[in-house]
Formats: structure tokens, sequence, C-alpha cells
């Protein structure tokens, strides 16, 4: 069982190492532990619905800073990401390129009448289906999910936020956790310190993506390390590209 991991960057980030903006991009998919532009092993646009899927005809851009503003820091590159994001009256179509700019596929929103899209058409190059994402709520526990569903039939492969594991744990240790907030904020608040930084915390936020009644992850992504471990015999590289670039993208136009 082949697999490989890789994160989804917002541009810039990388190129804020020698002071440079990748003007045009706004994601990459690159090799885990890989900064390198050149490197990347797909780019992500963002395109308004019946926009063209070419890759030199991006709608929309990140804007670069002032040629004498120095160097880019990753937090700058986010809140662009972020007002990239929302600058969207319709959510856009993410269209993957691979690194000779030729198109991997594409991923098209179904819009609602009021809110965010909760299922999206994955296209091929050729605008053949290649499956359906979707993410929503479980109606009992209400963890929030993701699927996808194979357009040849195959079977569908749910992901989860928060593992079983770290649920427990995160029950475990939530007594703990707020009488360590409670002594930290009393701190914070008779120091007039930066101690309030260190008690952020919040719920489980692994997603691991696999059939039903099966313990093989086809994709699992990894909050702390963010990045995404993917089964090159259970997914395929598009969809499982797609798929970690519609995560991703759900942060910024959340947030």
């Amino acid at each position: 069982m082949t697999r490989s991991t890789f994160t989804v960057e917002v541009s810039g980030t990388s190129g804020s190492h020698a002071g440079l903006w990748p003007e045009g991009e706004c994601f990459m998919i690159l090799p885990d532990g890989e900064h390198r532009a050149e490197n990347a092993l797909a780019r992500i646009r963002l395109v308004k619905p019946g926009g063209p899927l070419e890759s030199d005809a991006a709608v929309s851009r990140l804007s670069g800073p002032p040629p004498d503003a120095g160097p880019t820091t990753v937090t700058e590159v986010e809140r662009r990401a972020e007002l990239l994001a929302a600058q969207f009256e319709e959510h856009p179509v993410l269209v993957l390129h691979d690194p000779d700019k030729r198109l991997l596929c594409s991923v098209h929103p179904e819009p609602l009448a009021k809110g965010e899209p909760r299922h999206f058409a994955v296209l091929d190059e050729q605008g053949a289906p290649l499956c359906h994402l979707a993410r929503g709520r479980s109606p009992l526990t209400r963890r929030a999910f993701w699927r996808i569903d194979p357009a040849d039939g195959g079977p569908s492969l749910t992901g989860h936020k928060g593992t079983v594991a770290g649920w427990l744990g995160f029950a475990l240790l939530l007594p703990v956790w707020a009488l360590f907030f409670v002594v930290s904020l009393v701190i914070t608040l008779v120091t007039l310190g930066n101690t309030l930084e260190l008690i952020v915390w919040g719920c489980p936020r692994r997603i691991v993506w696999r059939r039903s009644g099966s313990p093989r992850a086809a994709l699992d992504f990894r909050y702390l390390r963010s990045n995404y471990s993917w089964c090159e015999t259970l997914l395929d590289r598009r969809v499982a590209y797609a798929q970690a670039a519609l995560h991703q993208f759900g942060k910024y136009r959340a947030g």
C-alpha cells in the first residue's frame, strides 16, 4: 500500500521565504516538507462559476505586496486568502492544474438559495464526472463530516471531524483544561501578560476518510502537522487533491 504525504499551502508562503510573491496562484499542493513553488504537485485557482478553466485565464488573483514591502509573512498571506475567499458572493469553482499547466480537474459547487453549498461536483479534464463531494453533520452526534462519492458507483469514503479516540481524549481532558483555563485567566488578569495565548484549545480536528467498515484510510488530514496522507491505491490522485483543496479553502471562506 503506497502512501504519499502532501500539504495545501497558500501561494506566497513559500515565496515569502525569499521575499517573493507568485502572483496568480491561490493555493499549491506541495510534497510534505517542501516549500519551493517550483516543486508544487498541483496549483489551485479560484474561478467564478461559468468562468474559463484554462490555466492562463484566472479570474481572481491575489494581489502581491508593493515591490519594496519586504518579505511577506505567512500570517499576511493567509489573511489575504481569507479576504479572497470571502469576496465571492458565490462559492468559486476550484480549478486544479499539474506542474505543466494541464488541467487535472475542477470542483463545481451546487449553489443553495441561502448559505454555503454542501455538495460539489468534481469533473475531470474532459468535463466528465470524477466524483461528488459532500459535507454536513451527522444527525445524531452532530459531528461534521466530508463524504466522497465516486462517479463509477464505487463505495463512498466518509471522513468525520475528530476520531473516536480523539473525542474520548478530549472529553477526559476537558476538566483539566477548564481548571488550567481558569488559573491562566487569573494570572493574565493579574499580570497583564500574554498567558492567554497558552490556553487556546479546541475540539479534535483530524479527519480520516475511509470506506464503511474498512480500517484502511484513503485520505488522512492531521491538524497538528497540517498535512494530508493519501493512499494511492484507494483514491484517485485528482480526487485526493480536490478534496484537500476544498477542505482547506473552506476554512478560509468560513473564517
